[in-house]
């Protein structure tokens, strides 16, 4: 782990005019990585790890902007023509040099093969070819002003070892060109990387990055402050406190692109989570849902000022967001009325699905959204569990009535193909559409919508997909911007990221 002497080795290296790596940097996650395969899992924590290892084609700053990655800049010759040129003397951690030719089987697996999470982002995509050394050409079935922005979904592969080892074996020793050299993973628990000494983007600080998962906020923060790690991710509002009364750490937290958000059945007439018809088929039970939360209240007492209650699905960092699309008010009468009139003046029981171990507080979130609806007469049973059986068992199969969970990405066009577009399983779109909403209209207004090169016009495009699928149909309750908290050991430089993603490469030695 990080030593306290580090400064001191800094300030050491320096005079002697020279830059090494410092020693061993252990960061402490809520959870691990699902996979190493940099396609298989559109999740922030497993891109996070992954990325140590792998290098984007294209990637988002901390602002927002579209930054190079193996790619160093790129250019539109026609509306669904782009070429990107690629980075020279790059090699992978074998030794092999990366080639174009890399960079064109990355791009085409992430957007064609069957297990990809990354296909929604990615769904004009027609062909990526090699034209020469440096020139990667993506061509598009049809206009796509997004396609830079969008290949932050690829990370860069090397093809000649995927054929010869196979993609089962590739993920559990995976060979990247990134800033860290892959030592040893176990799933979900940690991971262990070498300093990569001939990264293109200079060496990193810290030569050994032990990444960590520690699912419990006290106890992730108790080995923090007791130094047997170096950072905690993902602080829970309640431990903050601790954190700024210690000497030995300090918090950095940054408003989050992360929405949490809570997901109606609103096409089954069957559901899982309940064991009469569905009331959320009318759209007059999905508004009183909305009406009947007040997250100012959980924002003050569960989040302790760690989140904005959220106005729509999109954060106002994201293209689209609507500046004066307000939040329905919290009006509990309101509520009752809506049911009424749908004939639910007697309420009805529901279970509400929830991680317990995912999202700051988000097991108290749930009890406290449960209990809120209950004040209108939905009896709501909560059921918050671990992650790993949150995900497989309910949310991703469609196993449950109402479910809590979270998105964050800075790709507008994504976030509406992923999550408010019409499942369609061939094409990848709705993948990260937990109950099948879907709207056709809609689906027109997205495919019509990132198609648009003009930015102006296509983040107001953007608005009106947002703004429709809330008030018209109540595609989901946005609750609120969760903010983005890690704990530092003193004597660590950092600064927390909006969008959710911790770097090691994001360390330094504090001046």
């Amino acid at each position: 782990m990080f030593r306290r002497f580090a400064g001191l080795l800094v300030a050491a290296t320096l005079t002697l005019g020279l830059v090494h790596a410092q020693d061993e940097l252990v960061i402490a996650f809520q959870g691990g990585a699902a996979t190493l395969d940099p396609m298989m899992r559109n999740e922030t924590t497993t891109i996070s790890w992954q990325r140590h290892i792998f290098d984007n084609v294209t990637a988002f700053d901390r602002d927002g902007n579209v930054v190079p990655g193996i790619a160093t800049s790129w250019e539109n010759v026609d509306p669904t023509t782009w070429h990107f040129e690629i980075r020279q003397g790059v090699t992978f951690h074998d030794g092999t040099p990366m080639t174009a030719e890399d960079v064109a089987f990355s791009i085409d697996r992430a957007a064609t093969h069957p297990m990809s999470e990354m296909r929604g982002g990615l769904s004009t995509y027609e062909a990526a070819t090699a034209l020469d050394v440096d020139t990667v050409e993506v061509t598009t079935t049809a206009p796509d002003p997004l396609m830079p922005a969008n290949l932050d979904y690829v990370r860069v592969v090397p093809q000649a070892l995927i054929e010869e080892v196979g993609e089962e074996a590739f993920a559990e020793n995976p060979v990247g060109t990134g800033p860290y050299v892959f030592q040893d993973w176990l799933a979900e628990d940690y991971l262990e990387l070498d300093a990569n000494p001939d990264y293109w983007g200079g060496t990193p600080a810290y030569e050994d990055v032990r990444l960590t998962a520690i699912p419990n906020g006290a106890t992730r923060v108790a080995a923090l402050l007791s130094g047997e790690v170096d950072m905690a991710v993902t602080v829970l509002p309640q431990d903050v406190p601790r954190v700024e009364a210690s000497s030995d750490a300090y918090v950095s937290q940054e408003p989050g692109l992360r929405v949490i958000y809570l997901a109606l059945d609103d096409v089954r007439e069957d559901t899982p989570g309940m064991s009469e018809p569905n009331p959320f088929l009318d759209v007059r039970v999905r508004q009183a849902v909305f009406h009947a939360i007040d997250m100012d209240t959980i924002a003050d007492r569960i989040m302790s000022g760690a989140s904005t209650p959220a106005s729509q699905f999109l954060a106002p960092f994201n293209e689209g967001y609507v500046e004066d699309l307000e939040r329905p008010a919290y009006d509990p009468e309101r509520a009752r009325d809506l049911l009424a009139e749908a004939g639910y003046e007697d309420g009805f029981t529901v279970r509400l699905d929830a991680p317990n171990d995912r999202y700051l507080n988000d097991a108290l979130i749930a009890q406290a959204v449960g209990g809120q609806l209950g004040e209108v007469g939905i009896d709501v049973e909560v059921n918050a569990v671990p992650r790993a059986v949150f995900f497989p068992e309910h949310f991703n199969n469609g196993n449950s009535t109402m479910a809590i969970s979270g998105w964050a990405s800075n790709n507008t066009g994504a976030t509406l193909n992923g999550i408010f577009h019409c499942w369609d399983e061939e094409a990848g779109l709705g993948r990260f559409n937990p109950f099948w909403y879907c709207n056709e209209e809609i689906d027109a207004m997205i495919a019509d919508a990132i198609t648009i090169f003009d930015a102006e016009e296509r983040a107001a495009a953007f608005g009106a997909i947002i703004e429709k699928s809330q008030t018209e149909d109540v595609a989901y309750v946005p609750l609120h911007y969760q903010n983005q908290v890690v704990a530092v050991a003193e004597g660590l430089a950092f600064q927390a990221r909006g969008d959710g993603y911790v770097f090691a490469t994001d360390v330094t030695p504090a001046d």
